[in-house]
């Protein structure tokens, strides 16, 4: 994961009238035309997924916009998009609360499995890059989390562009009724029930296996966090008891795992 800092090299002229166009999208249809148009010029992208709601309870909402067929809002089940929203959204808040780029790899299959008639074409990664921002206070709950995914490298400066066009998309999203999620099914498989143990994890656990895939010590965890290296010890012991794991390399490995196939 790196944070993106830098503000991309911007012509006036082209955000004013992309600018111009985000402030009175009113329907879903007005949104998606947006961010197929202009906007992909400036910050291309295969799929657009924004999640909102209590992240604590896991009460969430999300809405996915893409032009790739099968990948719409109501053919995508929670079971599957919740683990993406909350990977997201703690990415952001371990960068910070700023913009960041984050190499998903073959997790960016996910949306293409959870999608009805689509899926990465043989031999392609599937989503490669994930340009990650928010808006909210992440101490108090409630934030929604934007996600720019593509199937190629994202261009240099583009976690940068995402944090200047959110505010036009949130603003929208906020004007218009939530699209229909798609309902959960009556059967609970396998699949579901790892979804529901990688739920098991606190916030601040899952905070913490960010940095622990990141490759971070306990001592840097704490400092990162603002906590203890004892407090992150103790927290460590509960996620491996959770994972039903011994060590740090098992639990990075096991939280792959369940991702990959949530």
């Amino acid at each position: 994961m790196s944070t993106m800092q830098a503000m991309p090299d911007v012509d006036p002229v082209q955000f004013l009238k992309i600018a111009g166009l985000g402030a009175q999208l009113r329907t879903h249809a007005d949104l998606w035309r947006w961010l197929q148009g202009d906007v992909q010029k400036w910050l291309p992208h295969d799929i657009l997924l924004v999640g909102w709601g209590d992240f604590r309870s896991g009460d969430l909402q999300y809405d996915i916009i893409s032009s790739l067929p099968g990948l719409r809002t109501h053919l995508c089940p929670a079971s599957r998009i919740a683990p993406l929203v909350n990977y997201f959204r703690d990415c952001w808040i371990a960068a910070q609360s700023q913009p960041c780029q984050l190499d998903i790899g073959g997790c960016g299959q996910l949306l293409g499995e959870a999608g009805q008639g689509w899926a990465p074409a043989p031999g392609t990664p599937g989503m490669r890059t994930a340009l990650v921002h928010g808006v909210g206070d992440g101490r108090l709950g409630g934030e929604r989390i934007f996600a720019a995914l593509s199937a190629d490298l994202a261009p240099a400066g583009g976690a940068a562009s995402l944090k200047l066009i959110v505010p036009f998309i949130d603003s929208a999203l906020r004007r218009m009724p939530p699209a229909p999620m798609k309902q959960p099914g009556a059967e609970r498989n396998q699949v579901e029930q790892l979804v529901v143990r990688l739920g098991q994890l606190s916030e601040r656990e899952r905070q913490i296996m960010v940095w622990v895939a990141m490759g971070k010590t306990n001592p840097e965890i704490g400092c990162i966090l603002r906590i203890s290296e004892f407090t992150v010890k103790n927290h460590m012991k509960s996620i491996f008891s959770k994972l039903d794991v011994t060590n740090r390399a098992q639990a990075v490995a096991k939280l792959t795992r369940m991702a990959a196939y949530a």
